[in-house]
Formats: structure tokens, sequence, C-alpha cells
């Protein structure tokens, strides 16, 4: 029964340190600063594995200037590299071309009326910049959907 019991905890204890050391290590982070048409953005974009298979998820989320104001954003993507980011509330949308040096694309306005070029370049982050993004994407998100 005890050696049970120790297998068994031991098994549990591989699997969850295992999954731990995965997930950690997948997940990729990314910070773009360029223009949309003429004004000045930071864009965050997270990668995490999907756990279930199949193509990875993306959280994101951008700023004009150096504000405090995020904006977040839904997505989707394809295997080709192509997004495209929604706005909450439904504000605008960006569709974008991941590139090894950054994003290129266009902002669009609900109303498709008006159409904005933007060009992102791809920025080295610091443990600093992760920790103070990943703090801001939390609570843009809690803004967004708490009840």
């Amino acid at each position: 029964m005890k050696k049970s019991l120790h297998i068994g905890i031991c098994i549990l204890l591989f699997l969850l340190a295992d999954i731990g050391f995965a997930t950690a290590q997948e997940i990729k982070r990314y910070l773009y600063q360029g223009m949309v048409d003429n004004r000045a953005v930071r864009f965050y974009l997270k990668q995490l594995p999907n756990n279930c298979g199949g193509s990875d998820i993306y959280e994101a989320m951008y700023q004009y200037g150096k504000g405090k104001n995020w904006i977040e954003l839904l997505n989707q993507t394809d295997e080709k590299g192509n997004f495209c980011f929604t706005e909450i509330r439904f504000t605008g949308v960006l569709i974008l071309k991941k590139t090894a040096t950054g994003m290129t694309g266009i902002w669009i306005s609900p109303d498709m009326k008006r159409q904005l070029k933007v060009n992102l370049t791809l920025q080295k982050l610091s443990a600093i910049e992760i920790e103070e993004l990943e703090k801001r994407l939390e609570v843009t998100h809690y803004e967004n959907f708490d009840c």
C-alpha cells in the first residue's frame, strides 16, 4: 500500500513538474513599435502553446504613444503568419502579416471608410519590460471582462 502510494505521488509530481516546465519554456513574448498611419504605437503580442493541439494561442494589446490606456485585441491567425486582430468593443480591426523583423498591414475602421497603413518593428524585451507588460495585459483583460 505504501509503495503504491509513494509511486503514485512520484508520478504525479513528475507530471506536474513536466507540465510547468513545458509551458514556461514555450511562451513567447514580442514587443513591436511603429506607426498606424502617422500615430506612434506600441504593440504587445504573447504566444502560448495550444495544449489541445493545433495552432498556438495569442494574446495581444496595443497603445497609441506612451499613454496609460491599452487596447486589448481578440485575434485569429493562420499558419502563414497572417493575423486579424479585432479591438475590444469593435472600434477597429488590424490585419497584419508577421515577418522576422516586424509586422505590416492595415487598420480598418468598423464602418470600413478608413484604412490606415500599419508598420511595426520588433523590439528587444528586458525582464522588467516583460513583467510590466504582463501586469498591464492582465489589468486590461480584467477591465474588459470583469463582471
